[in-house]
């Protein structure tokens, strides 16, 4: 039972785990920057927030609504017919 030494394989080994959590790093901020730029939407009527139609906290906590519940109430009929 010999066991094969191979100088050098250890520095592999912390070549490929260095270059894994770059690789990792590198991923998570792509997705951290496209969550900071996904537009939400309105949970009751599915409008994107825009200067038009700013979005606040829902009264019941469910998620953004628009700010104006008339108009929000309005859209959600509109697109339900």
């Amino acid at each position: 039972m010999t066991q094969d030494f191979q100088p050098g394989r250890e520095m592999s080994n912390e070549v490929d785990a260095k270059t894994a959590r770059e690789r990792a790093k590198a991923i998570a901020e792509q997705r951290r920057a496209e969550r900071r730029n996904r537009k939400r939407k309105c949970v009751v009527c599915s409008v994107e927030e825009s200067d038009k139609t700013p979005l606040t906290a829902h009264p019941e906590g469910i998620g953004p609504a628009c700010k104006d519940e008339v108009t929000c109430l309005s859209r959600k009929a509109a697109s339900g017919r």
